[in-house]
């Protein structure tokens, strides 16, 4: 194999590479994915010789149409790796598009570097040791796209195989984004060629336009996940206004027949004795015990803690509720019950899984202090969790994702003016939420 057909060969495998190295951490692979992948490399390394029948046109043909030629066939190549990752992958055209982009910049980034700059204008002599070559190529493939990988990998996992709905206007953009970076990535080269002395400045080019594509493909798919977040927190907002609903007829149903039994135990204390005696006596120290549920003259707090106690009673979980005057009058019944729900339900997923009954202990306490009013749980934990833009790894669901739980109880705290910490010392998970009293809701 000569230098210049490792130089075509080049250009196909660091492309499909590049674009692999994308599309493996989201995209969900096709049946016979092994076979599939040895088909298109070996198609596309064939076609990449395609570059030597149109090099013997070269005396046939006008030397702008002749270049003009030869850059429309690395064009074709690229959108074919369109279909390659359409057929190895399951995934949207709109998100092949957006692979695509970003795995040319990658590739034209290595481009730049070992052919450009090192090749034709630092280290001449390379291009005159094959395996020098091909090794020196390799390792930087390595590097730019292992970079490239720690940069996107984890936030298209979090896609869970869809980057972006395939509809026109996502294609459109997606479109003029692929001209513009082919446009300018071929001016570049251009101008490298064709400027004597100036071509680190070519190269500095090259590099901006690779860089800022890739930013704004970035750019892009941190929107995306974002949209996603805050459609996943509106619909638990949206359950947690149903829950309450539920939970407070579930409340007043228990307080009716409690209200009904005290009176029918008083009755049933002049005329019986002996055993039912002990019933009657029982059922009071029940209703005494439902009681102590009632924390606070605040009925939607009621009704939340005394949903909350009830379930944590039947798993064997003692909370402990203490609501020192805590002003949350401000905040509307639908956020109330979100903000609190989520906060104990965070709490009993953790302590759920001990068998100690002195770690199976949630405390809960609500205060207001100089126009402030703080909540804040502490529970038991055993391990110290992996800690992402402030928020806990959540041990569900896929690596790397964080709890949408948490994620609702920030955004409702940033929605009323307030903010959200999590702390973890002496096996101690502490949630606080910091609340202004009397703060208007700020749109998000």
């Amino acid at each position: 194999m000569t230098v210049a057909v490792f130089e075509e060969l080049r250009f196909v495998w660091e492309l499909l590479a590049a674009e692999f190295v994308l599309l493996l951490p989201f995209a969900q692979q096709r049946k016979n994915f092994v076979f599939r992948v040895v088909v298109c490399w070996l198609v596309m390394s064939l076609l990449s010789q395609g570059y030597f029948l149109i090099l013997q046109m070269d005396s046939l043909l006008q030397n702008n149409v002749f270049r003009c030629l030869v850059g429309g066939w690395y064009v074709v190549l690229t959108l074919l790796t369109i279909g390659v990752s359409l057929w190895c992958f399951r995934l949207t055209f709109t998100d092949a598009l957006f692979i695509c982009i970003s795995g040319y910049a990658m590739q034209h980034i290595v481009y730049i570097l070992i052919h450009e700059l090192l090749a034709l204008h630092l280290w001449k002599e390379l291009t005159q040791n094959l395996l020098l070559y091909v090794l020196v190529s390799l390792g930087a493939s390595v590097v730019v796209f292992g970079l490239f990988w720690r940069l996107f990998a984890k936030k298209l996992a979090l896609c869970e195989g869809r980057i972006m709905p395939g509809m026109a206007q996502g294609v459109f953009f997606q479109v003029m984004m692929l001209i513009g970076l082919i446009f300018c990535t071929f001016a570049c080269q251009t101008f490298f060629w064709n400027a004597p002395g100036l071509e680190l400045q070519a190269v500095q080019l090259g590099l901006v336009v690779c860089l800022m594509i890739l930013g704004l493909e970035h750019g892009t798919l941190n929107v995306i996940l974002a949209r996603k977040e805050q459609t996943v927190i509106e619909q638990i907002l949206q359950n947690s206004a149903r829950q309450y609903a539920l939970s407070k007829e579930m409340v007043d149903h228990i307080n009716r027949t409690c209200h009904d039994l005290k009176h029918n135990l008083q009755v049933l204390k002049t005329i019986d004795a002996g055993q039912r005696r002990a019933y009657i006596e029982e059922a009071e120290r029940n209703i005494a015990r439902y009681h102590e549920l009632v924390h606070c003259d605040d009925e939607v707090l009621n009704t939340i803690l005394g949903e909350k106690c009830l379930f944590c009673s039947h798993r064997d979980i003692r909370l402990s509720c203490a609501v020192d005057g805590g002003n949350l009058s401000f905040v509307s019944t639908p956020d109330l019950y979100a903000l609190l729900g989520n906060a104990i339900d965070n709490a009993i997923e953790c302590v759920d899984r001990f068998d100690d009954p002195e770690k199976r202990v949630i405390s809960l306490t609500i205060t207001t202090h100089n126009a402030f009013t703080c909540i804040q749980t502490n529970n038991y934990c055993e391990d110290t969790p992996e800690m992402a833009d402030g928020l806990p790894v959540t041990t569900k669901g896929k690596p790397g994702q964080r709890g949408f739980g948490l994620k609702s109880i920030r955004y409702l705290a940033e929605k009323y003016g307030g903010s959200m910490a999590v702390d973890l010392r002496d096996h101690i998970f502490t949630l606080q939420i910091i609340l202004p009293v009397n703060q208007t809701t700020t749109p998000l």
